[in-house]
């Protein structure tokens, strides 16, 4: 499709926001498009596009009925992935900003922030987000620093030994897996038309006003949480992490001694399967990123003691196994055994988890989210990271659109963790070898088919002890 950005057009959004002439020919040509057949009232009675509906409206869960339906029809997982799917062809994956109307492509091809902050490091040149895809950049880089950068990308990517040094094998890879990458454009069906925000990725922070760079330090997401499935409050501890964020000063780093910025470190490693929570050890970034999710003999203790006083340590799917060996750590050799133990169990619970969601039987994996927290708003008084007991928290329970959103990332992101997590070579070898398992997981799909929601949960939960008696006896079993 050309589009002809000589056009002018003083159509207005709700919020006034004027659309660029090149996003009001794409609203045109998508409507017309076969793809989009059948959503409803797809013109106003002047003959404009309706691009924007509200969710909530008659009209919003109509089409909302109509994406659901693509959804069982191309039989893919979400919205999303609809959109994606149908949008044209002749368009090449690309969309034009209704703010600025540069052009972005829908797909997972640009590099993530802190990745191209890495891939910058390395690089005589400086990309600048979502100027170029990870293709360009990687033959741009190719051309100034030869093969070095198939070590280079094999590092940053963290591509297997198994993958060729050739340019195809390593873009294949990375883009097929969607390694740390993100999309120019974030879906939003039904809200809009063509299911993806009007404005992209170059607008985004200024458009939304929830992302500004001052609300950005106030509000960090830990993604991890949602992709490791972790109990605990994490808007709570999602908004303390920005506290840790937006702290100024440095301290003196409890670890290394040396003085720097301070950022916070989980008491407890969500990735090994413990709960997101509101306490931290304030690290240096270097001994944080140092420490990654090795435990301690201290953290071990710290986490028991936390348990003796009340609080909720470790996520429901790891708890058998916490409970029976935290009491056997009785040095640092001992912890950072159990780390690894801990890690292989939470990664075998994900594989399950994922197989579930493969099976078409995310409905049944939801009742174990907890988007119900999105909906408080957080503000804390004295907040000295070395002084956290005398951190004052004030919570007030709050509705709006924003915090609707909030939630429905959460469930999104906990959702295309596991599409993605099984993606990964071998994910499905460790239980798959486990006949008795196998069978179980078999049992448990059956029964989600009948919609059995009450059994599968006590079919996961055979399941999950199952997985947690292999890892004791591995614990064990190692010297």
């Amino acid at each position: 499709m050309k589009i002809d950005s000589a056009k002018k057009c003083d159509i207005m959004v709700r919020n006034k926001r004027k659309w660029h002439p090149k996003f009001i020919e794409y609203t045109k040509f998508i409507a017309k498009h076969p793809n989009y057949n059948g959503i409803p009232e797809k013109y106003k009675n002047d003959g404009s596009v309706r691009w924007v509906v509200t969710g909530n409206s008659k009209l919003g869960k109509e089409r909302a009925y109509w994406w659901d339906k693509q959804v069982k029809n191309l039989n893919v997982s979400n919205r999303a992935e609809v959109a994606r799917k149908i949008h044209p062809k002749e368009l090449n994956g690309m969309k034009p900003c209704q703010t600025c109307g540069k052009e972005l492509s829908i797909n997972y091809i640009y590099p993530n922030k802190n990745t191209l902050k890495k891939i910058n490091e390395l690089s005589p040149i400086s990309f600048d987000s979502y100027d170029k895809s990870i293709i360009k950049i990687f033959k741009i880089l190719k051309s100034i620093i030869g093969n070095n950068i198939y070590i280079k990308f094999r590092e940053i990517f963290k591509i297997p030994s198994n993958i060729n040094d050739d340019e195809k094998s390593f873009l294949n890879y990375i883009i097929k897996n969607r390694i740390k990458l993100s999309p120019g454009v974030m879906s939003n069906a039904p809200d809009r038309f063509d299911g993806f925000h009007s404005y992209n990725a170059c607008c985004r922070e200024k458009e939304d006003t929830g992302r500004n760079k001052d609300n950005l330090k106030r509000y960090t997401q830990d993604r991890r949480a949602y992709e490791n499935w972790a109990e605990g409050n994490w808007n709570l501890a999602n908004r303390l992490m920005g506290e840790y964020k937006r702290y100024e000063e440095e301290i003196i780093c409890p670890m290394c001694g040396k003085k720097a910025r301070v950022t916070a470190d989980h008491i407890g490693p969500i990735s090994l399967g413990f709960t997101h929570r509101a306490q931290f050890n304030p690290l240096c970034k270097s001994c944080n990123s140092a420490k990654n999710n090795r435990m301690t003999l201290d953290d071990v203790k710290i986490l028991i003691q936390a348990e003796k006083q009340g609080n909720t340590v470790i996520s429901w799917h790891s708890k058998k196994l916490w409970d029976h060996l935290k009491t056997e750590i009785n040095s640092d050799d001992d912890a950072l055994k159990l780390s690894k133990i801990m890690r292989s169990h939470i990664h075998n619970v994900l594989c399950v988890f994922a197989i579930i969601n493969e099976s078409k039987h995310f409905i049944f994996l939801k009742q174990f989210l907890k988007p119900e927290y999105s909906f408080y708003d957080y503000k804390f008084k004295d907040f000295d990271p070395l002084k956290l007991e005398n951190l004052k928290i004030i919570s007030n329970p709050i509705s709006n659109k924003n915090k609707k959103k909030n939630a429905e990332r959460y469930i999104r992101i906990s959702q295309e963790s596991l599409e993605e997590y099984l993606l990964k070579k071998n994910r499905k070898q460790k239980y798959s070898k486990d006949d008795a398992i196998s069978l179980k997981i078999e049992e448990l799909i059956e029964n989600l088919d009948i919609q059995e929601y009450d059994k599968g949960k006590e079919l996961l939960n055979e399941i999950i002890t199952k997985l947690s008696e292999k890892a004791i006896s591995m614990f064990h079993s190692q010297p």
